[in-house]
């Protein structure tokens, strides 16, 4: 086969639909109209019609028919309403290693729910699918927020992002809006990731006060005159740099956005009386391998200390990786995809925790209702996911066969990378929560001498600096470096944990 063309069925190939009627009779349509001759074995339909010859069953039936039969292809056209039958076959066919096509239904085009997309053909006049739900890729189906909990934390309440334009911030925004907030102040520093936020919101809730604020959270004297200024009741703290190999490059800046960023909207917080703070967190932050990771502890520890010292209630949120978000895998290998290949994967036994974007959000926001003050939640991210597999699900959704249409290159691990993350320590007990995709960590703050020694360390770093007028993110990585590891003594770098495995 060609390498960078899509796999199709020929007269030689088995293929299958998969649907309910109406979705079988648009497949059907669409084969007719694309002058398709590709042979097709038959279709498994939600429900059972005795009188339809090429019926082969129903969805329950899909499992034992492949384990006697190996399509070349699979195209799949369900209702946006029918998710959870998504989910199911999605899974199978990635059991039984089926290409699949994802092709949305004509209702749910018509009517805005999913973006169209069949963006052509192929070669041999197969239907071609552009973008891919992660819920099916990851094979993960949310479960519902509680609403009535949320309200309560958001409804005729003040509420600011930091980092809003961000993939987190971004929807979060989107969120907190569905709760009618009394007013939603976007802070960002980017001034086009801000402009585009801030539309959309606009856009898409036109009677929702809010304003934009182009501002830098590491400024800690800006930071609380512009706290001071708008008087936020809830604080949802997403600004952060989480981009694992390029902080090891850059410890200074990880530092000053992750540790000195969060500290300045801490602070401030406190001294203007807001009523809750949520620091969005990590799970690189168990156990770190990173600089990224470890400046996130960092993190972690001063909003614990500060909790016990504030009336605010403090708390953060750790998840693993969000599916979908800026330099996660699923652009890079769609862009890698649009390229020809090939899609790269670091390990082939790396493994990473995943959720998709509106998920983490809704998440994070339902864990401020459950806040009483210090506690770390962890979101339930399931099972740690192969990265290897991901790929070749995201190849097979894309139409082609690993290896065969589209190559897959390991390119090694990089520094901070860690093969497997955690999301918690072992020593940490887990408690439940109201929701079942929450669960919480109650810990006890830092002692007050750790918490002090940390700061005038890193306080020390900064105006040493200060006072030469050379900008402190040019220090030594070296003695950077090591002040991160006095604050976070469990930290091991990556490239110490592979001499010691």
């Amino acid at each position: 086969m060609t390498p960078n063309k899509p796999q199709s069925c020929t007269s030689d190939e088995s293929c299958i639909f998969i649907g309910d009627h109406a979705g079988i009779g648009y497949l059907q349509s669409l084969m007719r109209i694309t002058g398709n001759t590709m042979a097709i074995d038959g279709w498994f339909a939600t429900v059972v019609n005795r009188h339809d010859a090429m019926q082969l069953g129903v969805i329950e039936d899909l499992a034992a028919y492949l384990t006697t039969h190996q399509p070349a292809l699979a195209l799949i056209c369900l209702p946006s309403s029918q998710r959870a039958v998504m989910t199911q076959v999605t899974r199978i066919l990635a059991q039984f290693e089926v290409t699949c096509r994802l092709i949305p239904t004509f209702e749910d085009q018509l009517t805005g729910k999913v973006r169209s997309q069949l963006v052509g053909t192929s070669e041999n006049n197969v239907p071609i699918t552009q973008n891919i739900d992660t819920v099916q890729l990851i094979s993960r189906e949310p479960r519902p927020l509680d609403e009535r909990a949320i309200k309560l934390v958001i409804e005729n309440k003040s509420v600011l992002l930091t980092g809003a334009g961000g993939s987190i911030g971004s929807e979060l925004a989107r969120i907190v809006c569905r709760f009618k907030p009394s007013k939603l102040i976007l802070v960002e520093r980017s001034e086009n990731s801000l402009f585009e936020i801030d539309r959309r919101i606009a856009r898409e809730f036109p009677d929702q006060q809010r304003r934009a604020v182009l501002h830098d959270i590491t400024d800690p004297s800006h930071t609380l005159a512009m706290m001071t200024k708008h008087k936020p009741d809830v604080i949802f703290h997403a600004a952060a740099h989480k981009h694992v190999p390029m902080m090891e490059d850059h410890p200074s800046e990880a530092v000053e956005n992750n540790f000195f960023g969060t500290r300045s909207v801490a602070d401030a917080a406190n001294a203007v009386g807001v009523g809750r703070f949520v620091m969005i967190s990590s799970d690189k932050a168990v156990n770190p391998s990173s600089v990224m990771g470890a400046t996130k502890r960092m993190a972690e520890r001063y909003i614990q200390w500060l909790n016990s010292h504030s009336d605010t209630v403090y708390s953060m949120v750790r998840f693993g990786n969000v599916l979908g978000s800026a330099c996660s895998v699923l652009p890079i290998w769609s862009n890698q995809l649009a390229q020809g290949g090939p899609l790269t994967v670091t390990h082939k036994d790396m493994t990473r925790y995943f959720m998709t974007i509106p998920e983490a959000a809704g998440l994070v926001i339902q864990s401020a209702a459950y806040a009483s003050g210090g506690e770390v939640f962890l979101l339930d991210m399931g099972q740690p996911i192969n990265i290897l597999e991901l790929c070749k699900r995201f190849v097979r959704m894309h139409g082609m066969e690993p290896d065969i249409d589209m190559p897959i290159k390991i390119t090694g691990i990089r520094p901070g990378e860690k093969l497997f993350e955690e999301l918690a320590y072992d020593s940490e007990a887990m408690l439940p929560t109201p929701h079942a995709s929450i669960r919480l960590w109650k810990t006890h703050p830092p002692m007050e001498a750790q918490m002090q020694q940390i700061i005038r360390a890193f306080d020390k770093l900064r105006d040493k600096h200060a006072a030469s007028d050379h900008h402190w993110q040019h220090a030594d990585s070296a003695a950077v470096l090591a002040a991160i590891r006095m604050a976070v003594p469990e930290m091991i770098p990556s490239a110490e944990r592979a001499v010691a495995s």
